[in-house]
């Protein structure tokens, strides 16, 4: 194998699937990065049997070829070479490759690339295709409700389903629950359990431009991302996702309209009130005013209003401030319509401009 490309457009490729690299060595082959230099391209792909990433670059090269180099040293040696060319070919009888950049000459032993798996094992198979920026921000506004640590249980990922021309993703830790949809013409009716991680990966590598499409791909227990020079491929979470419509409130007593720049000012500073635990805020709904009142018994309290459109009566509830500032981060509006009943019965945020995308979140009892 000999090629040679530029610093850049390697550094590029290798920050896509650098991320999918195992860390623990399980298996030593997965600690590596893939390289196969064939018919002008690099191919560069990592896996941890969890996730997989395979990304595309062109280079100029002359002997086609395929190794695998530990990853913890050869990214940050790209990270650190001049910009402009690289030259990287294989030295078969020392099992080593060589990289030549600058004035700099560096060598890497290599391992078996015929031990590293191929990311396709089957057959995809096409389910449908969306704008890029799309599935960005539905991901965006979805996966942060999803349960955070617990493995392989379906709370600790996020379900995507197509069905009746829309595409749905929903997220849920059991004290709140995100949905989001977009109508998507032409796809396969599907319905899969995404694991959290995938769906912060798959955000990472999705580009804004507004042309760039996603292809969506099932492989059996796997599903496949396609974008125009990257590939994502992970596992699926086994196991039944709740009935999701079950917990959406057909209305509530009360609905608030309020800014969102100055709801999110005085949460933080609510916020503030959380010195052994999650802050609590409590909402005071009456004549048009909202009073936001919080306090820790070891620190203080905090209490102050905001005027907001109100339709219904008076009404009272509490949340954790971190889960309404989750939301409210991600709306993407100027404005944000709030419903809330009376007792423990759920709240229920949506973007003034967008019924597509609800948050329903469990009151907390305040003693």
């Amino acid at each position: 194998m000999r090629f040679a490309g530029t610093q850049g457009e390697m550094l590029r490729c290798l920050d896509m699937v650098g991320r999918a690299v195992a860390n623990r060595d399980v298996n030593p082959i997965l600690t590596g990065i893939y390289l196969e230099c064939e018919n002008g391209q690099l191919t560069v792909r990592a896996t941890d049997n969890e996730i997989g990433i395979e990304a595309y670059v062109p280079v100029e090269g002359d002997q086609p070829g395929r190794v695998v180099v530990e990853a913890k040293y050869f990214l940050p040696l790209v990270k650190r070479l001049p910009a402009g060319d690289v030259f990287i070919q294989e030295l078969p009888e020392q099992q080593m490759i060589e990289i030549k950049a600058g004035t700099g000459s560096f060598r890497f032993q290599t391992m078996a690339a015929d031990q590293f798996p191929s990311l396709t094992v089957a057959e995809p198979k096409p389910l449908l295709r969306i704008h890029s920026e799309v599935a960005a921000r539905m991901i965006k506004q979805t996966v942060y409700a999803a349960q955070k640590d617990q493995g392989h249980s379906v709370f600790g990922g996020v379900l995507m389903e197509y069905a009746e021309g829309e595409l749905r993703f929903v997220a849920t830790d059991t004290s709140r629950l995100c949905f989001n949809r977009t109508a998507v013409a032409d796809g396969e009716a599907f319905k899969m359990i995404l694991p959290a991680r995938t769906c912060i990966e798959l955000q990472r590598l999705l580009p804004s431009d507004p042309d760039s499409m996603l292809e969506i791909a099932s492989m059996g227990s796997q599903v496949l991302f396609r974008l125009e020079n990257v590939i994502l491929v992970s596992r699926l979470l086994e196991g039944q996702y709740p009935d999701y419509t079950r917990v959406i409130p057909s209305g509530t007593e009360t609905e608030i309209v309020v800014p969102c720049s100055e709801l999110i000012a005085a949460l933080e500073r609510a916020e503030l009130m959380g010195k052994k635990g999650p802050a609590i805020v409590t909402l005071n709904i009456e004549e048009g005013i909202m009073r936001l009142d919080s306090r820790d018994a070891e620190l203080g309290e905090s209490s102050e209003s905001l005027r907001v459109e109100q339709n219904g009566p008076a009404v009272s509830s509490a949340f954790q401030v971190r889960f309404l500032l989750d939301m409210l981060k991600t709306a993407s509006t100027e404005k944000v319509r709030i419903g809330l009943s009376s007792g423990l019965n759920p709240g229920m945020m949506r973007p003034v401009d967008n019924d597509d995308y609800v948050y329903v979140l469990m009151p907390v009892r305040v003693i």
